[in-house]
Formats: C-alpha cells, structure tokens, sequence
C-alpha cells in the first residue's frame, strides 16, 4: 500500500505531479517513462495552442508611414471576427484569445517613457522598451510591454482626424455593402411624400441616447431590435437628474370621447438661455405652430436667481429686456401644460430639443429632433449646426444678427426642414457612408462588445454595453467589470490628455460660457494612470489580449497654426477682401507658415501602440506574454 506523502518520519518524499498526484508504486519502470513521455508531448501541444504577438519586421522596414490608426482596428477585428489577418502583426493562435482590451490613452509619448529611437530605425519600425527604467512614470508599460510600435494618425497635410472616429468606423464588408445598396435602392422607389410628421419621430431609445429626459410612463425596451441604431441589452441612461422643479407632459388617454385617437398637435419649440449664479436658465421660449406657421406661444422668463451674463450675442437678450419678463418658468410650465395646450400626443420639433426641455425642466415623450433625422457630412453620431442646416437644405441664412439669435426664427426653420422632410422623403438631408461602427459588425456575428467613457451612448449605439463616464478610476473600475463577460471592451482614458491641457473634458451647451475647469495636476494623473494599469493587468483573465494606443501627440501648435491661417483667409478672401498692405504685418500668413503648419500637423499624428496577451501559468492567474 502506497505510503501517504508526509504521513510521518518514516514516509517515502514522493515528487508530485503538477496536479498533486505522486506516481504509483505498482507503475513498473516502463509505464513511468511512457507516463513522462505523454507528458511531455502533452505540454508541448499546450504551449504550441498559446497565442501570441509577434512583429512582422520585414513588413514594418518596407513602410514609408508607422501603422495607422485602422490598421490597428482591423487588427482587433481580425482577432474578434476572423476578418483577414494584418501582415504587420503576427497573431498566433487568434482563436485561443478569449477577449480583447482595448485603451486609448492620450498623452503617452517616448520622452515620457525614456525612449529614444535611433535615427537609422525606419519610421514604422518598433521601439524596444527596457524592463528596467529610469523613467520616472508609467512603470508598468516597461513591465508589461516589449515593444512601442509607432502609429500615425490620419489626417491631410494641414490637418490631423480623429483617432477615434478612425478606430471605431470602419468600411463595411462586401456582404453588407450588397445589402445596404438593395434597402437604398427601396427606399429611392419610396420616396413619395410622407403626409406624418410622426414617421420622423425618436424611438424613446433614441431620446435617451442623445440626453433627453423621459417621462416616467416612458419605458425603454430591454432589447431593442438589430434594426434600431441605439441596440443594446444594458443601457446607460444619461438623461439629466431631475429635482423638484422638473414637470413631465401628462399622459393623454389613448382615445377620445368618440373612441378615436386624439388629434396630434406639431409644434416647433426654441429657447434662448441666459447665465445666473447657479447656471443656465431659461430666458425666452417660442413656439410655432407646423400647419400654420404662426406663431403659437412666444415669451420671455424672469430668472431665478441674479444674472451673471446675458449672452446677448448668442441669445438676443438683453437687461433692457429680460426687464419687461412677467412670467416665471413655473408659470411657463404651468402655461404649456394647460387646456389646450401640450399633452402626451403632442410632437414637439426643435433642433438638438434635448437642451430646449432641459432649460425647460420638462420631460416630453415625443419629438422631431432635426440634429438627429438630417445628417451632418460625417454621418453619424457628428451631428450638423441648424445655421448649416438652413443655408444647405433651404437656402436661407438665419442666425446672422449681431443682435443674436432668435428663437422664434430658430422654431419656424425647424419647421421648415420637416416640411422639406416629409416632401422629399426620409433619405432626404442624409449623407449616406459605406462605414459602419466595429461594435455593428460584432452584433451581427454574436459578439459581445462594450465601450466605456464619455459619451459613450452618442458614440457607441450599437456597443452591447455602454458606461458613460469621465474619470480614469471609474472607467477602470468599469472595464474590469465587463471584461469577463464580453468579447471586446474599448475604453477611452483622457485624464492625462486634460492634464497636459492638450484637450479639455466634454461640455454641454449649456455649460459653454461658464469658466472652464482647471486641468487635473499632471503628476497625480500620471501616477494614477500607472497604477490603473497595473491594477487591469493583474485582473486580466487568461487569454486576454492587451492593445493600448495613443492616437496622437501634441496638437496645440498645429491647432494655433490652423486658426492662424483661418483668421488670414477670412480677411482676404473674396471681394470684400483686404489687401495684405491694409493687414498688420504680424497678421500675415506666409509660405514659411505653410511649412510650418504641415511639419507641426505631421509631428501631432504621431502615435505609439503597444500589444500583449495574458497567459496562464502553473501557481498564478496568468502572465503578460510581450509582443
């Protein structure tokens, strides 16, 4: 009978398998060698199905440019859905990797990890990263990371795109191409006129998505359709907190009196906003009716609290006026949602409306947002200005007074391009791209996908899951949390770009006149941002590939640049134009300029990417395999 490893001082040490299990006495010598061979052979197939990142340095010394921002991107899909691999990168065993982490984080450059590439390397061509270093932040790279490979952001020669715009849209296969042409192709053999406004109205997924406020009989659809462009099975609301001051448009019974549906009121809503000590308020609120055009309700509100500014250039209040205000919002509020006035059934147009029911605290459960149903030349979710909108589609200039804007004539050219809408049909005002969003392309194959940041719902309608949210503790915290449970999770971490005040947090309109917050002290953020890292690396479970990329360097010299130039073009461009001689000297753009602008926008694009995956490994959860 087999002893029991240390039983006692007279028991046999047997040496344990990796399992625990010693080897039997009764094996004969022949089983024990067949045992060790079959193990070996076990082992060496485990370590053959890892997969694993290599560099393909022939590919990257034949480039002219470093990898662009959606070479990376078709990288990640590669691995997520099995598209073509990329030669830049060689991915062994794609499909032993169960989930894909990726970050972008701004602000990472080679002087901050002590790198420093030798002249004779070609352009595209890794950077080797020292396990030990003298740097003194981001630590963790060093561990985690063999290899910087540069990366190039895109652009034109004066001007550097979106990072990520490039890395979250991309070009849609030949498959969905062929069946985007047919459901255009139907839609054109449509294109009669559409007599309801409602047809244009925003599904309340969509209503939340952009940051409207729902009513509380308004439900959102735990899963919306693959048809909706808002999909997703775990919703983030980012509708405003709503306090006691907040009043929702009463529900209107079903039918009427004589068993009918109500007859739908469509009203065309703006309003003007003036600044106080606690904010934003609202300061005049127009209303016009859709058949008619006239003009339904039109006054100004006293403000609560004293003004700080009147923003007269862009509201068209003054003191002088606001001085003849007799209504409060309460009263306004009351007024709306009087006899005869809103109920449930009413539509609501307005352009970006979200902002018009903040100013005033009102929860509506229909709308027309003309932001939303005309498209910007993007596309989506880059959203077009209302002056554009009139001067394109109804080739009309508003907005022009330097007294301000009007509401009243901001309410009436939304209902103008409704009407313009409903007669040319519901592709009308839409710039159609053959791209789509990558978290699209992973719903259609079953993949789940999440991104995790600041505005997460404009950005990412079709992610599974979307986290909005600013801070790089919180969008860790998330990321970790949903790593498990999804395929691909995409987070965006800013605080070190806020820092280095080469970008400023997301604002509402409301809030762009207020003072802008100061950037978050620059060694705390890099000292968190280490931290985070490691912090996600040790949660990583096995077989979890690791992407961090940077988009871009500094861009505030090509940002002044631009805006120097623009500034030139306005004063001379056209008939009314100004002679350089009739031009400060100091106001000149030159030739030397130009060159300028075109080697600071080249030096912004550059970028840097890193890759690794987590293994498992024999005693622990797993570790970082470099590439």
């Amino acid at each position: 009978m087999a002893s029991t490893p240390g039983a006692g001082p007279a028991s046999k040490k047997l040496k344990l398998d990796e399992d625990g299990a010693g080897p039997s006495e009764t094996q004969t010598k022949a089983e024990r060698k067949k045992a060790k061979k079959a193990k070996k052979v076990d082992s060496k197939a485990f370590m053959e199905s890892l997969p694993g990142f290599s560099f393909d340095g022939n590919d990257l010394k034949a480039r002219s440019q470093p990898v662009g921002i959606d070479e990376i991107r078709n990288l990640v899909l590669s691995v997520a859905l099995g598209t073509p691999p990329p030669r830049w990168l060689v991915v062994k065993n794609p499909q032993n990797i169960k989930h894909f982490v990726v970050l972008q984080i701004t602000g990472i450059t080679p002087d901050r990890l002590s790198l420093n590439p030798s002249p004779t390397l070609p352009r595209a061509y890794p950077i080797a990263l020292p396990a030990v270093t003298d740097a003194e932040h981001l630590k963790s790279l060093h561990k985690l990371f063999s290899h910087a490979c540069p990366s190039r952001a895109p652009g034109d020669q004066t001007r550097m795109h979106s990072a990520l715009s490039a890395f979250l849209n991309t070009p849609v296969s030949s498959e969905e191409k062929v069946r985007r042409v047919k459901e255009r192709n139907k839609q054109q053999s449509n294109l009669a006129i559409v007599n309801d406004p409602s047809v244009f109205l925003l599904t309340p997924a969509q209503m939340s998505a952009n940051g409207y406020t729902l009513p509380s009989y308004v439900e959102l659809p735990p899963d919306t359709g693959t048809d909706s462009v808002d999909e997703t099975t775990n919703w983030v609301r980012l509708s405003p907190k709503r306090d006691e001051s907040w009043v929702e448009t009463p529900q209107a019974p079903l039918l009427d009196l004589n068993g009918k549906p109500p007859k739908q009121k469509v009203w065309a809503l703006d309003c003007e906003m003036i600044e106080t000590t606690r904010g934003k308020e609202l300061g005049r609120i127009s209303i016009v009716d859709f058949d008619s055009s006239c003009v339904i309700f039109d006054s100004l509100v006293k403000p609560t609290n004293p003004v700080t500014s009147y923003l007269t250039q862009y509201s068209g209040l003054s003191e002088e006026l606001l001085s003849k205000a007799t209504l409060t919002l309460s009263d306004v509020q009351q007024k709306l949602l009087g006899p005869g006035m809103i109920d449930s059934w009413t539509i609501l147009v307005g352009h970006s409306l979200e902002n018009d029911l903040g100013a005033l605290k009102l929860a509506h459960p229909r709308v027309i947002d003309t932001s939303v149903i005309y498209h910007h030349t993007k596309g989506p979710p880059a959203k077009p200005g209302l002056k554009w909108l009139a001067q394109k589609w109804l080739g009309k200039t508003i907005q022009a007074s330097e007294a301000g804007h009007d509401s009243r004539e901001d309410a009436t050219t939304c209902v103008e391009l409704l009407k313009k809408k409903m007669k040319y049909g519901v592709t009308f005002g839409r710039f159609d791209h053959d791209q789509e969003s990558i978290f699209e392309g992973m719903t259609r194959k079953d993949k789940k996908s999440a991104y995790i940041g600041a505005g997460a719902n404009i950005v990412a309608g079709k992610a599974t899951t979307r986290v909005d949210c600013d801070n790089d503790v919180e969008i860790m915290d998330a990321v970790i949390s949903n790593i498990a449970t999804h395929d691909v999770v995409f987070a965006r971490l800013q605080q070190l770009s806020y820092a280095l005040e080469w970008s400023t947090p997301f604002r509402p309109k409301s809030a762009l006149d207020t003072p802008t917050p100061p950037p978050p002290n620059l060694e705390t953020t890099l000292t968190n941002l280490d931290a985070a890292i490691a912090r996600l690396h040790a949660s990583l479970p096995a077989y979890t590939a690791l992407c961090i990329f940077t988009g871009h360097s500094d861009p505030r010299k090509m940002i002044e640049l631009n805006k120097r130039k623009s500034q030139w073009d306005t004063l001379t461009r056209g008939a009314g134009g100004k002679l350089p001689s009739e031009i400060p000297k100091e106001e000149w753009w030159t030739a030397q300029d130009g060159r300028d602008l075109e080697d600071e926008t080249e030096k912004a694009k550059k970028g840097l990417v890193f890759f690794c995956i987590t293994l498992p490994k024999a005693g622990a959860s797993g570790k970082a395999k470099k590439s």
